[in-house]
């Protein structure tokens, strides 16, 4: 959902414009594969605290123009857990990034981005690649694969107690080192998304620290015990695609790291201490 169709909602807009949070001590990149087989589950929530690590371009394009905030998301958190930076090598031909993008998009396993230091420099190169992949993306999950029912089976509002629930199973999900990738459920059939990077308890209820894909930084949401939604979208969030997409992010570090340091990994890793 694209944010001038928010724009109305005035909570929303209120708790984004003045809640956003410091980046200056957030990870960079990885850039060779010791540091990427070093990394751990604070270092990837650390990686989405910082704007590089993010797409260079907020949600749009889509279907009627409406946006590709779902696949925005995906693309934004498979990039975090599979790419390694090699800005030292020449960039990739268009035909190069293209696969790239699709390896991406698709969590097809470990993947090279030379030319390039970050998510945030590769994303404004090829802007227009990523973006019809992911407008691509919609039409095939969306449409074809009827993905979108997953966006409106859920209540914009609900029972207090079901939304504290959902609230709590939430935050031994995030706390247990996991970006969570959530759907937000708004009144009528529509369905927005983003990822929650990091949560802490905060009196009776919780902080989100949420990466949106209509904004570049990641901003606080607050959750009290006893609403029925959050003010953020008037939405009720619901987690989605986290089993399956950590077992494919677990796999492909493993595979990649378990054939150890080669010499030409030892290189890489010299020159770029």
């Amino acid at each position: 959902m694209r944010l001038q169709n928010i724009a109305r909602m005035a909570s929303a807009v209120l708790t984004v414009s003045s809640l956003w949070i410091s980046q200056a001590e957030a990870k960079q990149a990885p850039t060779n594969k010791a540091e990427f087989c070093a990394m751990t589950t604070q270092d990837y929530r650390d990686l989405l605290m910082k704007k590089e690590n993010h797409l260079a371009f907020v949600n749009e394009g889509g279907i009627g123009g409406q946006g590709v905030c779902w696949w925005h998301s995906m693309f934004t958190r498979n990039a975090t857990y599979l790419a390694i930076y090699r800005p030292e090598l020449p960039r990739p031909t268009r035909s190069e990034a293209r696969q790239i993008i699709e390896d991406i998009s698709a969590n097809r396993g470990v993947v090279d981005i030379p030319g390039f230091r970050n998510l945030e420099e590769f994303s404004a190169a090829h802007r227009d690649q990523i973006q019809a992949s992911l407008d691509a993306g919609q039409i095939v999950d969306g449409g074809i694969l009827f993905g979108w029912v997953r966006g409106v089976t859920g209540n914009h509002e609900v029972h207090p107690q079901q939304l504290e629930n959902m609230m709590n199973d939430l935050y031994s999900e995030v706390r247990s080192g996991r970006v969570a990738y959530q759907m937000l459920q708004i009144e009528g059939i529509m369905a927005h998304a983003w990822l929650v990077v990091d949560m802490e308890r905060d009196g009776d209820g919780y902080i989100l620290k949420v990466l949106d894909s209509n904004y570049r930084d990641v901003y606080k949401v607050y959750y009290k015990r006893g609403m029925k939604q959050l003010l953020d979208y008037d939405s009720v969030p619901y987690t989605s695609r986290n089993a399956v997409d950590y077992q494919g992010y677990k796999n492909a570090k493993a595979s990649f790291c378990k054939r150890g340091m080669t010499a030409k990994d030892i290189r890489d890793q010299r020159s770029n201490r």
